[in-house]
């Protein structure tokens, strides 16, 4: 995703989810494998500190969109993966693409 294109998501997150990364993770958790998405990681490929993170995976989490993986032995890094309600999860990849495709126009007033 370009610079510009991440720009105007998060743009659109802030109006429509409350936070400017929540459709940005779970964008990423939509798209994610079984492992998951590691926040360290994503946030290394977005160019952002993976505490940006925290609240909106914690609020995932908490409404059951997501689940926090166990550890590994051996491993620092913490994994998040989407829920199994693939239903849901395909209608919010539908209405992610659609917000990461267009500007939310600011209102004023």
């Amino acid at each position: 995703m370009s610079q510009e294109a991440l720009e105007r998501l998060r743009e659109a997150s802030v109006r429509v989810f409350g936070n400017r990364y929540r459709a940005e993770l779970m964008g990423a958790l939509a798209a994610a494998d079984e492992q998951g998405v590691c926040l360290g990681d994503l946030a290394a490929t977005r160019n952002a500190p993976a505490s940006v993170y925290q609240a909106p995976i914690r609020a995932l989490v908490e409404a059951g969109l997501a689940e926090r993986l166990p550890r590994t032995p051996g491993e620092r890094r913490r994994w998040y993966r989407r829920s199994d309600n693939d239903a849901l999860w395909q209608c919010l990849e539908g209405l992610l693409s659609c917000l990461a495709e267009q500007s939310v126009p600011m209102r004023v007033g």
